[in-house]
């Protein structure tokens, strides 16, 4: 870290100059234009602007075809590219790129929001991210990633309850899909947090917020595929008996309880209602340890729904456990 001195002018304005090195490297020149912000812990941010904005310059990365690693090479780099925040992606290559790969290329493309192609030609596809980073609200992303999962188990259950199977599968299958769109996007905009904290400052995130926000929203991700693995049981189950079927009708509403108050306590750094998600979770857990009581004489499909319950609300647990009893950082 430099140390410098404030230098005065005019007698009213404070001075500092810039180190030189990093001029160099952000091509700035007399006239150029630099963002500036306050940071949460008091310090100021100075980034290179694009002219006429306060918005910090873009990323662009290109991507060799084809790729040096194999299978999903070119997939999965322009995946990890739109993780780390790139704004432009280009995949370029010396050959033409053949009709299989394209058609991957471009489905991988449309499985990232916000990321769009703007130029194609024989050899090469762009894609730019044309989202407003800075109007995008990572507390908004994961509260509707929550909602969705909430969703899918509970409709899952009270199928299985209603004995209503119908489409049932492809329906929570379909909105893991979208739960796993809106966990990437949030993955970028938490990564690009903590390299910009000119983007963490405008959504007062910390660096210990961004990294909670990292670690809960990959448990909202793994409790979506877990609501897959549940209603891939509940499809294979046939007629429960009443007393199966009252157990679960209790444990439908207290997980849903779980679900929605683990993320506002975390959202809104309640630690009050943080403590309440641990006590009915505890709750919750002898209630499934008493519908595995009453499910000897049932499917072994019902233990492992009982199972895969039990992991949905340890996620949601440990969400609740992220919050903390001083409060924001």
């Amino acid at each position: 870290m430099q140390v410098r001195k404030l230098q005065e002018m005019g007698g009213a304005t404070l001075l500092v100059s810039l180190p030189k090195e990093w001029v160099r490297r952000a091509a700035l020149k007399k006239g150029s234009a630099v963002a500036m912000d306050e940071a949460a812990d008091g310090g100021l941010l100075i980034y290179p602007s694009r002219e006429g904005t306060d918005e910090p310059l873009g990323h662009e990365i290109d991507i060799a075809y084809p790729s040096r690693y194999r299978n999903e090479g070119i997939p999965n780099e322009i995946t990890a590219a739109y993780l780390l925040g790139y704004d432009m992606i280009r995949v370029t290559g010396r050959d033409v790129i053949s009709s299989r790969d394209r058609d991957r290329i471009i489905s991988s493309i449309k499985l990232l929001i916000g990321l769009e192609i703007v130029e194609e030609d024989a050899r090469s596809i762009t894609s730019q991210f044309l989202v407003d980073k800075m109007a995008v609200e990572p507390s908004k992303i994961f509260r509707r990633i929550s909602t969705i999962v909430r969703a899918m188990v509970s409709d899952t259950l009270r199928q299985l309850v209603a004995s209503n199977e119908s489409g049932l599968v492809e329906s929570v299958a379909q909105r893991d899909d979208e739960v796993d769109r809106l966990h990437f996007l949030l993955v970028r905009l938490i990564r690009t947090a903590v390299k910009e904290p000119l983007s963490a400052s405008k959504f007062r995130l910390s660096a210990i917020d961004c990294l909670d926000y990292r670690v809960a929203a990959s448990s909202l991700e793994t409790a979506g595929d877990y609501a897959v693995e549940l209603s891939n049981s509940v499809s294979r189950l046939g007629t429960i008996s009443v007393e199966v079927q009252l157990r679960i009708e209790e444990v439908i509403d207290l997980l849903d309880t779980v679900q929605s108050n683990s993320v506002r306590s975390f959202v809104q750094r309640d630690f009050k209602l943080a403590q309440r998600v641990l006590d009915d979770s505890l709750r919750l857990e002898k209630l499934i340890a008493a519908l595995r009581d009453v499910s000897h004489d049932s499917p072994v499909e019902i233990l492992h729904l009982a199972d895969t319950i039990e992991r949905i609300a340890r996620c949601q647990r440990d969400i609740a456990d992220l919050v903390s009893p001083m409060g924001p950082a």
